[in-house]
């Protein structure tokens, strides 16, 4: 029986940002035989109460939420922070100034802010939607974050191709210090080496004492794609492309909008003998 189950949010578990009502249900059930359901997302923690509160989540002892693509581990329960691998300074200030090379908006999270330099004002409208704490910063200067803890830093662009071009001239200048994932078709997105949603998976289930054969992991981007391959079941949504599904053992066979997160709780949770 799967203990475990990770979801990405993004185009698996939320519609227009909000948990739907079948997918809410789906997951009371499941906690009802024994499956915690937890949230792995490249969001900030600050940025997912509204989320919590839908699945009932919000506050709660013994619920976890895994945030910014694996680098913060967090039980809900007081917002007690389990684990943290930010990046460093020195690495995130690196890749901020290359950015000045690229037409690109830069996103750089620490554990409490976002900080938008170059903005983008689509992405600043995308950051009120989803209700995220952020500052726009006009000055092109980052050494106001030196003693922060950075989480992460973020390209932004609607433009897949320029940014996997961006990818590859970096590619030299981050090895060893940082990996690179893609989320959302605008986010060229940098942690610490090492750290991704897989990572989260494997720390979270060590922590509760769950092997990783009772794991579930489902997503639909390049940022979940360590999580997929992790799990004992790797699931990937209808909605992503054919080079993401061919690493799950499951595609779904609804998209994210009409129940995916549904689906997979049901035929392999609700109905698994």
């Amino acid at each position: 029986m799967y203990k475990l189950m990770l979801s990405d949010l993004d185009e698996t578990l939320l519609v227009k940002h909000h948990v739907p009502e079948f997918n809410v249900e789906a997951i009371k059930a499941a906690r009802k035989k024994g499956l915690k359901f937890v949230p792995a997302t490249g969001r900030a923690y600050n940025m997912i109460p509204e989320i919590l509160k839908e699945i009932d989540a919000y506050d709660q002892e013994g619920e976890y939420s895994i945030c910014f693509n694996g680098a913060l581990i967090v039980e809900n329960k007081n917002n007690r922070i389990l684990n943290f691998e930010g990046i460093s300074f020195e690495t995130t200030k690196m890749l901020f100034e290359k950015a000045r090379e690229f037409d690109v908006c830069v996103l750089i999270f620490t554990i409490d802010m976002c900080y938008i330099y170059n903005a983008d004002p689509d992405e600043v409208q995308r950051k009120t939607d989803q209700k995220a704490p952020f500052v726009v910063i006009d000055e092109y200067n980052m050494d106001d974050l030196k003693d922060e803890k950075i989480a992460k830093i973020l390209y932004e662009k609607r433009d897949m191709p320029y940014l996997k071009s961006i990818e590859v001239e970096v590619s030299e200048m981050i090895e060893g210090k940082a990996c690179a994932s893609y989320s959302s078709g605008r986010y060229l997105e940098f942690n610490a080496i090492g750290i991704d949603k897989g990572f989260g998976l494997r720390w979270l289930a060590n922590y509760l004492g769950i092997d990783i054969n009772e794991t579930i992991a489902i997503g639909d981007n390049y940022n979940d794609v360590e999580m997929i391959k992790a799990a004992k079941l790797g699931v990937c949504v209808t909605c992503a492309t054919d080079d993401i599904k061919e690493l799950a053992q499951y595609v779904t066979e609804v998209d994210y909008d009409q129940g995916a997160v549904k689906e997979v709780i049901e035929k392999f949770v609700l109905e698994a003998e």
